[in-house]
């Protein structure tokens, strides 16, 4: 495969890592019946930053991708706080 192939095929399995902890996470504030507008623009600020940090990591942009999984990180650290009753 190309660079850019095994760069995408990593990002792929990157958002496949990700994806569960974010998915039980909004189940959980669905469950708990905590949706409000913060939880909504997380959740929605959640797929733009994994789509950025697709298409930064197949174009090899080293600090970008950081940047983008960090915001991810952040949304869903945010995410848990919001069931914890911390936010």
């Amino acid at each position: 495969m190309s660079d850019w192939a095994q760069r995408a095929t990593a990002a792929h399995q990157n958002a496949m890592e990700n994806f569960p902890i974010f998915a039980a996470l909004v189940l959980g504030v669905v469950a708990l019946n905590l949706s409000s507008s913060l939880t909504i623009t997380l959740s929605m600020l959640y797929f733009f930053a994994r789509l950025a940090h697709f298409v930064v990591y197949t174009l090899g942009i080293p600090v970008a991708r950081t940047l983008t999984f960090v915001l991810g990180w952040i949304v869903q650290v945010v995410l848990a706080m919001v069931i914890l009753g911390v936010v």
